[in-house]
């Protein structure tokens, strides 16, 4: 297969960084997504993170096929290194970044950059598909579309940039893949950022350039593709202390710069949600004395040894399913979602919401963060089965401070 080359003459080059480690089932897919872009003059670099399965030679093959591919091997350090290893090499204006097990449109560089040029921004972002097996599910940023100059985004971008007034819905997407920078946006950001960093890498770069620059665009449409699959939705902690660690080292990087740039838009407060959201899914290593409450954190209606059907085959589902499996510390009677043909495919024992026992239960646990889709199944699940046997996650309880201290995140200083 032939795709286009840089284009000659042009000013305007893309620096697109694709970070892989051990991505051989779908990077094939993820870098013909790139090379056929409609937009030829591109600059690609693939930065191979010390994989151990064959995605360095399917990297070299590529990189044999189009003359733009750059391809660095390194020794695995992380997404973080991945990244500056990617941008160090770069020479675009403008840079963006992809996951070695995503793909995106054949437009989504053309129409981001337009957005860039035409509206004169810094930078350009667009919605995203989460993909779960043949389940493509559209999610746009929490803002309409339009430009944004530095008023209009103190203020109607920066009050709800991070959390948007629930937990937990999104303003703006911490993802970096899903926006086109101008390099000396990101450039400082992304280069200083600490290494250790291994959960809400993208946020402590992302939301802090946000409040520096001067406007953005927000395009309503759907370029990015963000693939769900088993191993990237649950990943097994190794180490607890170091895992606490690591979120610590995120979770204090990202204050720092909020506080840097407290003067232009506080957005501490959101940072700090932001991080116990990323950290609830993991509870059962990050919530120090978690295996010594009476009570499954964060639902304080499910006690120790009762009958419950868990309602969620996504992030958090798949998590808490595994640890209660592991621990036995509730009976689980059923796992349920909508999607469960999907999810079994994925080889999971995900079975039709219709099948759920309910006299045989003591709880139906909501296994959903998010807060619309929470929210409406909740009110779905009450209607059908009444409030009493029915358990979402306790918001109030996941923002005490006693909650906030076994987590290690202290309270922020006025």
């Amino acid at each position: 297969m032939l795709w286009q080359r840089r284009v000659k003459g042009t000013k305007t080059m893309i620096s697109v960084i694709v970070t892989v480690y051990n991505e051989e089932k779908y990077l094939k897919q993820c870098m013909e997504s790139i090379c056929g872009q409609t937009y030829g003059n591109l600059e690609i670099i693939i930065v191979n993170d010390g994989s151990t399965d064959q995605s360095a030679k399917i990297c070299d093959a590529f990189a044999g096929k189009d003359s733009r591919i750059t391809v660095i091997h390194k020794e695995n350090g992380g997404p973080v290194s991945a990244r500056k290893a990617g941008l160090s090499s770069a020479h675009g204006r403008y840079i963006t970044f992809i996951d070695g097990d995503d793909w995106i449109e054949d437009t989504m560089y053309e129409k981001l950059l337009k957005c860039l040029e035409e509206y004169h921004t810094d930078v350009a972002m667009c919605g995203r598909y989460e993909d779960t097996g043949n389940i493509s599910k559209a999610i746009m940023q929490g803002v309409p579309q339009g430009k944004y100059d530095k008023k209009l985004m103190k203020k109607t971008v920066y009050p709800n940039m991070i959390v948007n007034q629930d937990f937990f819905e999104w303003g703006i997407s911490p993802s970096e893949c899903d926006k086109l920078f101008r390099r000396e946006c990101i450039e400082s950001f992304q280069m200083d950022e600490d290494e250790r960093i291994r959960m809400g890498d993208d946020a402590v770069c992302t939301f802090p350039c946000l409040l520096k620059v001067e406007s953005i665009y927000v395009l309503e449409e759907c370029l990015y593709h963000y693939r769900q699959t088993t191993d990237s939705l649950v990943k097994t902690i190794c180490n607890y202390n170091l895992e606490r660690q690591q979120f610590r080292i995120m979770y204090q990087a990202g204050k720092e710069r909020f506080t840097l740039y407290q003067n232009i838009y506080d957005c501490r407060k959101q940072w700090e949600m932001y991080v116990l959201f990323l950290m609830i899914p993991r509870s059962d290593g990050l919530y120090e004395g978690f295996s010594n409450l009476d009570y499954l954190f964060p639902y304080p209606k499910v006690k120790k040894g009762i009958r419950i059907v868990l309602y969620g085959a996504g992030t958090y589902g798949q998590r808490l399913y595994k640890y209660l499996k592991r621990s036995g510390f509730c009976e689980v009677i059923l796992w349920v979602d909508r999607n469960y043909k999907e999810f079994q495919k994925m080889g999971l024992e995900v079975m039709p919401p219709d099948r759920i026992p309910f006299e045989c239960v003591d709880q139906i646990v909501v296994a959903i963060t998010y807060a619309k889709p929470k929210r409406a199944l909740y009110q779905e699940l009450v209607r059908k089965y009444g409030e009493e046997k029915i358990s979402v996650i306790d918001e109030e309880l996941i923002l005490s401070e006693d909650s906030k201290r076994a987590f290690g995140i202290e309270d922020l200083q006025e």
